[in-house]
């Protein structure tokens, strides 16, 4: 027995670990710099809290954070002397391997967050569509987006190269057609901005390298490993803080680094970091050699390395480690081990031998127990499956077999890629089952999307873990896939109501909060700590009265315990009380503390609120110092209200006077430009009448003569009686023409001045109307066309001859230019027992400005060349108060301007006169 030794040993270690790991507290802080990615922001979030909490003080470690700068390099600072540690990724394998002494103590992001944004219009979905087109990459390569490109076959003369400028609206605006990105930022910032956008991740593409991680030179971890290792204690202990205090860490970073960031923003900075640095799977700061070494092959096949460097100087080696190397002396206990191991193997050759009938029996009832289990399989509603390394299914139960729209027999044997509906999914697992080939490490994806058979798509939880086939003995994969669908929109509706709520929350003004039953403080909405000049590490987690909120006196923190008592009990507590502001004003709350219960009544909350009174406390007392001044005001005022009055309703009693005088003007004049018509179209027939007579009279005259000397001959006779036939002839039929005109004038005159309906036929009232205006229209190059049907109406023709009348009128003076030629046409229709009674022209229309007021009074272009703006406003009246009709307008600049009356057929007889109303 060697015992004694071996404790002894092991004795002697934790001794001499324990005297290594007391720290020279007398020793002042060692200052140090961390040089940084990127400007401040969550990414750095544990490094921020190490600083804060003390963890690099506890180490010796005075730190420095430095913010990267244009032009320069993390390792390059490194290695330069510039940093002592930085914050890289797999940037640092790249220069390792390429001969610069860097190395890595430790990793947080077990994935890369590198991406490719695009516009999702731009019909980019693969790395394939980048061939020809502008991609935006920073001067520095960045791994895993290189090899992603080489393993699509993607060489740099494949795609435009553009230089990274870091400004996202080179993408917005079209200025390159896909971008550099960090998934944890600039896709969420695009989303609040409306902007849609496709991402190219490279881990969908089998691209799955580790993000950030923490890196120094070789001189430092070989001549102070302690200064190292305290370093990586005291950032892991950092970022295990942040991951379980986000927003505590949210607040941190907007104070004291980066104000201008929003809180949203470093929210789902801190949500997507989550994902990429899985602290639930891997302990933070974990890393794999083997998964270091793999990243450094993938380079090799994308070109990146040209010959691989032996690994062994990238990883830091602790200083516990280097003081254990004596402990060599130990090999004569581990031949002493392979001698009893051997030993044991000849005595296990030796039973098995024995055993060799016992297992042919019991191979029959393996053989039933795999049935069974087959039967297991497919009874789980999960997805099993097993695939080669060709992605050949090996094993595959139902619920995989109904996904993909097959049958188990169907599946067995089949390449996923030749069965799979979606051939970049295909691809895309196949990528990952060879992760977990080359790694021979069980593969976790928490959220992987999975489009089904029917084009549904489903999100998945699958674990893939590597396994030797009983069949055949090679090397598999073993798939278990859990559909989380249900959750993940589930967690999705939780973390939008979250999201609303904390906005709602934080942008409610009224001082706002949340108290455990105790009366400790657990959350304040943004403004109420704006307002009272507060900051969360001041307030959270302590007792409600111990703040700042009100006067800091004896009875307020007496009173305001007392209430959190009361509130725990179920009372609603109102009070109003006096805060003091951030600027140090005294502030007016009118305050209450009310209790929030449960599902089953238990009170778990209670939630203090106040609404800001200031304002209303100073409005009462200047209220009540007005109210004096306003009463004595208001006999006063009283008195001038009441003459104003009596000015008003004198004024309003001119302006309708004035507004009858004139519409009855307008009406005059519109009858007046009738009688000036109709004058002179019968001056032409009048005119004629009378030189047929004068002739007839000459020759009359003439003839007499003849008779008169005795020379009157036959010939003479009948010359006279044919010139006094024509004259006669033409003499009646201008006198004929002159009565029809003046018939048609006393029609429509007596129509337009008669107040009762009567029955006439609308064409052929049309034409006489025509007829009275053709000579306002006659030589201007106009036509005006008479389309209305033959149909009988009883109605108020009276009200046609004005419609008609300030409608041509205002057509022929508005719609058209001095040398235009227009057309306008009247027409109309039956519709039942209405009548829709049209008017159009083809000039210039009316300029919208206008178009929805022309039916008001007063409203006119022309006004100062004669124009009342009251011929509409007077067709609007007749139309609707005296035909009972409608009147609508359709028009536009450039489009002509047409107007449709509708009106009953049959109109019973009214007395009123609307058209004079104001």
């Amino acid at each position: 027995m060697k015992r004694a030794p071996e404790s002894a040993t092991a004795l002697l270690l934790l001794l001499l670990a324990c005297l290594w790991a007391i720290p020279a507290t007398a020793q002042p802080l060692r200052p140090v710099t961390l040089q940084l990615k990127w400007a401040h922001q969550f990414q750095f979030a544990g490094y921020y809290a190490a600083q804060e909490l003390g963890f690099y003080r506890e180490e010796g470690l005075a730190v420095d954070f430095r913010e990267y700068r244009h032009g320069t390099s993390v390792e390059a600072e490194v290695l330069g002397g510039g940093a002592d540690f930085g914050v890289s990724g797999a940037e640092a394998l790249l220069n390792y391997q390429h001969g610069d002494p860097v190395v890595v103590l430790g990793v947080f992001f077990q994935h890369a967050a590198n991406i490719l944004l695009y516009r999702a219009d731009s019909g980019i979905s693969d790395p394939q569509d980048l061939k020809g087109r502008r991609v935006m990459l920073p001067a520095a390569e960045v791994p895993s987006l290189w090899a992603m490109f080489a393993r699509h076959g993607i060489g740099r003369k494949d795609i435009i190269i553009q230089q990274l400028t870091g400004d996202i609206n080179d993408l917005i605006q079209g200025q390159t057609d896909a971008v550099s990105a960090y998934l944890t930022t600039q896709p969420h910032a695009l989303a609040e901005s409306g902007v849609e956008v496709g991402i190219l991740h490279p881990a969908d593409f089998g691209i799955d390298f580790y993000g950030d991680c923490l890196i120094t030179s070789r001189r430092l971890s070989d001549t102070s490993p302690e200064l190292a290792d305290g370093f990586l204690r005291a950032s892991i202990r950092g970022w295990e803080y942040a991951m379980d205090h986000p927003d505590e860490l949210i607040e941190l970073i907007r104070e004291q680094y980066n104000p201008a960031r929003s809180r949203d923003a470093l929210r789902h900075e801190a949500s997507v970091m989550r994902e990429l640095m899985i602290p639930r799977l891997v302990d933070i700061g974990a890393m794999s050699r083997g998964r270091w070494l793999r990243m450094a092959g993938v380079c090799q096949e994308a070109g990146l390395i040209e010959t691989l460097r032996p690994m062994d100087d990238f990883y830091h080696i602790p200083a516990d480690q280097r003081r254990l190397g004596w402990m060599t002396q130990g090999r004569p206990y581990l031949m002493a081990a392979g001698a009893a191991v051997a030993l044991a193997i000849l005595i296990l050759a030796l039973i098995a031998r024995r055993q060799h009938q016992s297992i042919r029996a019991r191979t029959r009832q393996l053989e039933h127990n795999r049935e069974s289990l087959r039967q297991v399989i497919d009874l789980l509603p999960n997805m099993v499956y097993a695939k080669d390394r060709e992605g050949r299914f090996l094993l595959v139960n139902r619920a995989m077999a109904d996904t993909l729209g097959s049958t188990v027999d169907q599946l067995t044997g089949a390449q996923e890629i030749d069965v799979q509906p979606d051939g970049d999914q295909a691809r895309r697992r196949l990528a990952q089952d060879r992760m977990v080939f080359d790694s021979g490490y069980p593969l976790v994806i928490l959220e992987e999307p999975f489009r089904h058979r029917d084009g549904s798509m489903h999100w998945l939880q699958t674990t893939r873990l590597p396994y030797l086939s009983a069949d055949t003995g090679e090397p598999a994969v073993l798939g278990l896939s859990v559909d989380i669908t249900t959750r993940k929109l589930a967690d999705e509706a939780l973390r939008r109501s979250e999201e609303r709520f904390r906005a709602i929350f934080n942008q409610t003004y009224q001082f706002t909060g949340i108290l455990s039953p105790d009366g400790t403080v657990i959350e304040f909405n943004e403004s109420s700590l704006e307002q009272l000049g507060q900051r969360p590490k001041e307030i959270i987690g302590k007792p409600f009265w111990e703040a700042h909120w009100f006067e800091h006196t004896v009875e307020n923190r007496t009173w305001l315990r007392d209430a959190v008592r009361r509130a725990a009990q179920g009372e609603v507590i109102c009070r109003e009380v006096t805060s003091l502001r951030a600027d140090g004003q005294p502030m007016a709350l009118d305050f209450s503390l009310k209790p929030a219960r449960d599902n089953e009544g238990t009170i778990v909350f209670l939630i203090p609120e106040g609404r800001d009174i200031t304002a209303l406390k100073q409005t009462e007392e200047e209220l009540r110092r007005l109210n004096e001044e306003l009463e004595r005001r208001v006999a006063s005022r009283t008195r001038n209200l009441e003459q104003a009055k009596d000015d008003l309703e004198h004024s309003l009693a001119e302006l309708n006077r004035t507004q009858e005088e004139l519409i009855l003007s307008e009406k005059l004049a519109a009858l007046g430009s009738l009688v000036a018509g109709v004058a002179h179209e019968i001056n032409t027939p009048l005119g004629t009448g009378v030189t047929a007579c004068s002739f007839l009279v000459d020759r009359i005259a003439e003839l007499d003569a003849l008779f008169s000397r005795g020379e009157l001959k036959k010939s003479d006779l009948e010359q006279f009686l044919d010139d006094g036939r024509e004259s006669s002839a033409s003499t009646l039929a201008n006198l004929n023409r002159a009565a029809g005109l003046i018939s048609s004038f006393k029609q429509v005159a007596a129509d337009q001045s008669s107040e009762m309906p009567r029955q006439f036929n609308l064409h052929t009232y049309v034409d006489e109307v025509l007829s009275s205006l053709r000579p306002r229209y006659k030589h201007t190059g106009h036509t005006v066309e008479n389309l209305c049907p033959d149909v009988e109406l009883f109605s108020y023709p009276g009200a046609f001859v004005q419609i008609i009348t300030n409608l041509l009128i205002n057509a022929l003076t508005h719609a058209y230019g001095p040398d235009d030629s227009g057309h306008i046409r009247i027409g109309g229709r039956l519709d039942g027992d209405m009548v829709i009674f049209t008017f159009s022209d083809d000039g210039v229309g009316i300029h919208e400005s206008v178009r929805d007021r022309i039916f008001e009074p007063f409203v006119t272009t022309r006004r100062g060349s004669g124009g009342t703006g009251l011929g509409l406003h007077i067709i609007f009246n007749v139309v609707n108060k005296v035909l009972g009709g409608t009147i609508r307008c359709t028009t536009g600049p450039g489009e002509g301007t047409s107007y449709a009356i509708t009106i009953p057929r049959e109109h019973a007889p009214r007395m009123e006169n609307p058209e004079n109303e104001p």
